[in-house]
């Protein structure tokens, strides 16, 4: 039996994980309480730079004075003796009040990754402090703790910068070093406070986080019902055989099927965008009209390159559809 290539082999927990995750529900939540979440019943809100810095600047003050006002007071963290800040921790604070619409920056990666990259930190530290020339050895260990670090963020999908500094104080602080497995709570007491403050400010006039968990689906899912119009097609509800057969270049989305046309390929994202909507149009008003978004002329159809680049263009319009926190 011939081994795959390396460069074949995939593993994707999410592929697994995700069944067991449970749908977001904040959109059931009262208002306030769900716009602090991140829940907009409208379109994505955009603002300028010199607010977004003022507000990160805001932002990573309160979020760093806090973490170290609990590091400070609290006498059961004083105990151990803890840093005054983890230095990650400022990183952490660029990513989740600067640059907010990245997915380094959802509770994901900033919570469960720098936990992850705290406890990879701290275990190859301690494997190095077997021996009794550690001192001499932080500058291989350091390094193994980032790329272990790494190595883990990468397979659980959790990749977020600091962490890579989070693991590396594990093997090369002192401070650090004496806390032994405490760092991880210290690493995740901080990264927990950290993103309830970028709730608070981030949502007073931007949205934040714009997924909890994945933007891909999560729970039990059904296999997406895309047809192949062809000799077994069969459309429902007002989409009648002959209408699909005479206008080949379309796809009809309903509550129930998708349908497209025969050997018109489709990625696994445009599958899941086409079953996002179908799953969409079960919810919508039964009261509805129909309104016409976006339509290209014969004239202007070769302008269009790509589906893909009216994406942007769409989100931001006046038109757009209401935008719910993914997971």
């Amino acid at each position: 039996m011939r081994l795959p290539r390396a460069q074949d082999v995939h593993f994707d927990m999410d592929d697994y994980l995700n069944l067991i995750i449970p749908r977001n529900r904040i959109s059931r939540l009262p208002k306030p309480l769900a716009r602090l979440l991140g829940y907009r019943e409208s379109g994505r809100p955009q603002v300028g730079n010199i607010l977004i810095a003022s507000w990160a600047l805001l932002g990573a003050f309160l979020g760093l004075i806090v973490i170290t006002a609990v590091y400070k007071f609290s006498p059961v963290i004083q105990r151990v003796h803890p840093p005054v800040i983890v230095a990650s921790l400022g990183a952490a604070a660029i990513l989740e009040f600067n640059v907010i619409d990245s997915p380094l920056a959802t509770p994901r990666n900033a919570i469960v990754g720098n936990t992850l990259a705290a406890i990879a930190g701290v275990g190859v530290a301690k494997l190095f402090m077997l021996s009794d020339d550690f001192e001499s050895l932080t500058w291989v260990a350091g390094p193994l703790c980032c790329g272990v670090a790494s190595w883990v963020m990468t397979m659980t999908n959790t990749a977020f910068p600091p962490g890579g500094a989070t693991a590396i104080l594990a093997a090369t602080d002192s401070t650090v070093r004496n806390l032994g497995w405490m760092y991880i709570g210290i690493v995740l007491l901080g990264s927990v406070l950290m993103f309830g403050v970028a709730l608070i400010v981030n949502n007073i006039q931007r949205q934040f986080p714009l997924y909890w968990w994945t933007p891909r689906n999560v729970g039990p899912q059904k296999v997406p019902d895309v047809e192949k119009m062809g000799s077994s097609a069969q459309v429902s509800e007002e989409a009648s055989t002959e209408e699909v057969t005479e206008s080949p270049h379309r796809i009809i989305i309903t509550e129930r099927s998708i349908l497209v046309p025969e050997h018109f390929g489709l990625g696994p994202e445009e599958t899941e965008m086409l079953e996002a909507l179908r799953k969409r149009l079960r919810s919508v008003d039964p009261t509805w009209s129909l309104v016409k978004i976006l339509s290209v002329s014969d004239s202007e159809r070769t302008q269009v390159h790509s589906s893909r680049e009216t994406l942007p263009a769409l989100r931001n319009s006046e038109q757009t559809s209401q935008v719910h926190t993914e997971r």
